[in-house]
């Protein structure tokens, strides 16, 4: 007969048993807790935000996995740094999250920055929750669309992992920034397990497309009298730009680059340097006479082409690996292969001998010494107090160490440093313009910075657009980025300021003094100096180029034009020179 210790015995072994078999059953991951595995799975050290009530539990669950979490100042910078991150890094893939609501409407230049630019990054937004109602509820995914990047939503039983995987190899693919939206409350959940939509497939040439976009690209340039092969960042991948150059020792071509390709040919007797507005005064002159031109990872835009004014007469060819694209001008014809193979068939094509071919254009002084040209063509007064940028910027050039990674940003500034800043051995060229943006270069700096890997990084900007994204220093010294900046400071919205000027309009408004950059900067972390002697610009960029973070106030006299704002003004009528 049983007693009721018995009983009581019974019930506390059932209840023990319970409880190891409660032990023995693994405890799921919360969807935080997941991405942020699955994050350092893509191979990623580094995630760039900023921190709200929708991703603070992402944040705190990133470092248990090896990743760090830059927390910056403002959410366009966490953009901006996550694609510098990728421009230099191995992986290729920079990381960001920010929350909802303002902290994704904040991100929005740099989104359509970093898509315009074709650079791939991952933002991992929060949304706000299902039942939500407050101020900051919006409709996220039309916004997000709106700025060009495409946008998924993770669901509840999908496995985080997953999804995440997909969302990078789709940056990868497209080349360009997507969104992988996580609702606020759905992070602290146990993590789903059911797989979501794969990649949607991405058309890209076959081998059919190669041949027949070799045989048009080979019957043109073999018809060519002054074929010009230009350059994009697209080039840089692989063989291409190697290809490039033996085309053109096979067809006696000249070479350029766009921006973003800067240096790729230095060294080259055929190389012209930038083709465009950038363009110096000898490779404006023999882009001129070009009968077809070709591009290779490079759009045959406004910039490239200086809006056709380069190329009027001369049949465009542009090598595209996509069936689709932005505008395209009715002188140009898109050509549909990939660029490494496609100039493989091309120089076993029926036609020219594989043997070397003189340039038409004959042999071109390196573009820096070209460039030089431009300090004797035009010598304004410099007051005392205030630099030339040019010969200061040649000086920089001279002394980037070894390896260095430049980042020039847009506006007046970027018209000094695009062409008189040559890189050394082993360097790399990025411009921060894309959407035509001012202020993207320092924040897209820092990113490039952490990623490259104890090269230097060295950035020229302008003072109006270095005031934008100043509260970055801070994060540049706290994440100890090797990083020099230049500020190129006219006080001034330099670009506007000369436009007014030669329109003869109010040009003081668009001039707007700075505070003591050098003092700013020392106070944010960084080593701060002043430029204001031409004298002494050799022993200040010495110094500032020395290890660590620097910020060099350049204090630029006004009336310095860049070749390009020359031409602007020559092009209108009855305008003023300095």
């Amino acid at each position: 007969m049983r007693t009721t210790e018995d009983s009581g015995r019974d019930a506390n072994r059932s209840e023990e048993g319970q409880a190891v078999r409660a032990s023995e059953v693994p405890v799921r991951p919360t969807v935080a807790e997941a991405l942020a595995e699955a994050v350092a799975e893509q191979g990623c050290d580094r995630l760039f935000g900023l921190m709200g009530d929708g991703n603070m539990h992402l944040f705190t669950a990133l470092p248990a996995h090896g990743v760090e979490v830059v927390e910056v100042r403002h959410e366009s910078a966490a953009v901006a740094m996550a694609e510098g991150y990728g421009w230099t890094s191995s992986h290729g893939v920079g990381f960001c999250s920010v929350t909802h609501g303002p902290g994704l409407t904040h991100t929005a230049t740099s989104l359509v920055v970093a898509a315009r630019s074709h650079s791939p990054l991952v933002m991992l937004l929060a949304e706000t929750p299902a039942d939500y109602e407050g101020a900051q509820r919006f409709d996220q995914k039309r916004f997000v669309d709106a700025c060009e990047a495409p946008y998924r939503r993770l669901a509840a039983d999908e496995d985080p992992a997953s999804a995440l995987a997909e969302r990078a190899y789709t940056a990868r693919e497209l080349s360009r920034p997507v969104v992988l939206a996580v609702a606020a409350d759905l992070l602290t959940a146990p993590a789903g397990g059911s797989r979501g939509p794969g990649p949607a497939p991405v058309a890209r040439p076959g081998d059919a497309d190669d041949r027949s976009a070799a045989d048009a690209v080979a019957k043109a340039l073999d018809a060519a009298e002054r074929p010009v092969l230009i350059a994009g960042r697209g080039a840089l991948r692989g063989e291409t730009g190697a290809l490039m150059v033996r085309l053109a020792q096979r067809y006696g071509a000249a070479l350029a680059t766009t921006v973003p390709a800067k240096g790729l040919f230095d060294g080259h007797p055929a190389n012209l340097g930038i083709s465009g507005g950038l363009s110096h005064r000898r490779a404006e002159t023999l882009l001129k006479q070009a009968d077809v031109v070709l591009a290779v990872g490079a759009a045959l835009d406004r910039g490239t082409t200086s809006s056709m004014r380069l190329f009027g007469g001369a049949r465009l060819l542009q090598l595209v690996h996509e069936p689709a694209g932005g505008p395209l001008h009715p002188q140009v014809t898109r050509v549909f292969g990939d660029a490494e193979r496609t100039l493989r068939y091309c120089l076993f094509a029926p036609g020219r001998n594989e043997a070397a071919v003189e340039p038409w254009c004959g042999t071109v002084p390196a573009p820096a010494d070209c460039w030089t040209e431009d300090l004797t063509d035009f010598a304004p007064v410099v007051t005392e107090g205030s630099v030339d940028p040019r010969p200061v910027l040649a000086t920089v050039s001279d002394l980037l160490p070894g390896g260095a990674v430049v980042v020039i940003g847009n506006g007046h500034s970027s018209g000094f440093a695009a062409t008189l800043l040559e890189l050394p051995p082993g360097g790399r060229f990025f411009a921060a313009h894309g959407f035509g943006s001012i202020g993207q270069a320092l924040t897209s700096a820092v990113g490039a910075a952490l990623g490259a890997g104890g090269r230097k990084v060295v950035v020229v900007e302008g003072d109006a657009a270095f005031m934008m994204h100043l509260q970055e220093v801070e994060t540049a010294a706290r994440s100890g980025a090797d990083l020099t900046v230049f500020v190129l400071n006219d006080q001034a919205l330099g670009t506007e300021y000369q436009r007014l000027h030669a329109e003869g309009g109010p040009a003081e408004l668009a001039a707007v003094a700075t505070p003591d950059l050098a003092a700013v900067a020392t106070a944010l972390g960084a080593r701060g100096s002043l430029l204001a002697d031409a004298a002494a610009a050799a022993d200040v960029v010495r110094a500032a180029l020395a290890p660590g973070l620097a910020v060099v106030d350049v204090r630029t006299q006004r009336g310095v034009l860049s070749r390009h704002m020359r031409w602007i003004r020559r092009a209108r009528p009855g305008t003023v020179m300095d």
